[in-house]
């Protein structure tokens, strides 16, 4: 029996013969390529010429261990080029962390805000809100924010995977899995930008501000790619791998905050300063789901590092609740 429609029971998507890593995000690893190389309609033209070009290697550098993601001295295992090798260099690590990540947040937010939001407006619960899921997605993100520091195996069996998991839970596992890659792809339209456009650039006299500069335009330049993937279509397949994007796209920056308690850079924008460029940047309406997911996102932060900042209870607007968060950001620092 197909996966697909398995209804009951394990669902186990791990292959020794075409699974390589140790870890559970292993079994999404060839969808990684698959997914940038489609980014939209004339990117893999754009790829090929960057490689013939001699500015992109055509391999994709995923580094397998079972390491943290803080090496010392400040440095992370995070995405990065390598300059001599002209390949983009994923950790498998952080690969764990992303998704890890993106299943809390994202099940945190329709269990504490979408669902009730539905039930609130019908008078009646359509979708009950389950406790357990709420208490499983705080579990995988503590077990997100303890590979920063330190190396654990995930428990396949205790916390959700896309390795192997109940097909009777399918649904979050499997949403998740969607926007991990389109976030994953952000991030290598992010690592390809600088490879096409500032790595020649860079030498010992590369100030900071080059530096920023580089950043804000291979954040741009992402977004904007992704966006061309983003179809004009009504139809109900369009629509979510429209969403997919756009929120996979604040996915991947979100990311990126759970890692200190500030978000100040000198070579890189301050987080928030990214985060808001991208809800921007997309041009999404007021009541998009990518407004809330921020906030969602921004508070577990906040809880993280004990900010304290001011929430508001059962906001009307989450863009507005999400830029008054970053004006306390702001001020925090």
């Amino acid at each position: 029996m197909s996966w697909l429609n398995q209804r009951q029971g394990p669902i186990n998507h791990y292959n020794k013969d075409i699974h390589l890593g140790t870890q559970p995000v292993r079994v999404i690893h060839h969808m990684l390529i698959y997914m940038f190389e489609r980014t939209n309609p004339y990117f893999f033209q754009d790829l090929i010429e960057q490689i013939n070009n001699g500015k992109l290697n055509n391999e994709l550098n995923l580094i397998f261990g079972e390491e943290p993601i803080r090496i010392g001295n400040g440095k992370l295992r995070t995405p990065r080029v390598n300059h001599e090798t002209k390949k983009i260099e994923l950790h498998e690590t952080f690969l764990s962390y992303l998704w890890c990540c993106i299943y809390s947040v994202f099940v945190t937010y329709v269990e504490t805000i979408d669902y009730p939001k539905i039930n609130h407006e019908n008078g009646k619960e359509i979708y009950p809100i389950s406790q357990e899921n709420i208490n499983k997605a705080k579990e995988v993100f503590n077990y997100a924010r303890y590979l920063i520091m330190n190396f654990e195996r995930w428990n396949k069996d205790e916390l959700p995977n896309p390795e192997v998991y109940q097909a009777e839970k399918r649904d979050y596992v499997e949403q998740t899995n969607i926007y991990y890659t389109e976030a994953v792809k952000f991030i290598l339209c992010h690592e390809f930008t600088h490879l096409k456009l500032h790595v020649e650039q860079i030498d010992n006299e590369t100030t900071d501000t080059h530096y920023l500069a580089f950043e804000q335009e291979a954040d741009n330049n992402a977004i904007d790619m992704m966006k061309k993937g983003i179809s004009n279509s009504n139809t109900l397949s369009d629509i979510a791998h429209n969403l997919a994007i756009e929120i996979g796209i604040i996915f991947g920056i979100l990311s990126m905050f759970f890692f200190y308690a500030t978000t100040k850079g000198t070579k890189h924008p301050n987080d928030e300063d990214r985060l808001t460029n991208a809800l921007e940047r997309l041009e999404l309406p007021e009541n998009h789901y990518a407004w809330g997911i921020a906030c969602v996102g921004l508070k577990m932060w906040d809880e993280q590092f004990e900010h304290y900042f001011t929430w508001r209870n059962n906001p009307i607007s989450y863009k507005d609740q999400y830029y008054d968060i970053v004006r306390q950001i702001k001020e925090s620092q």
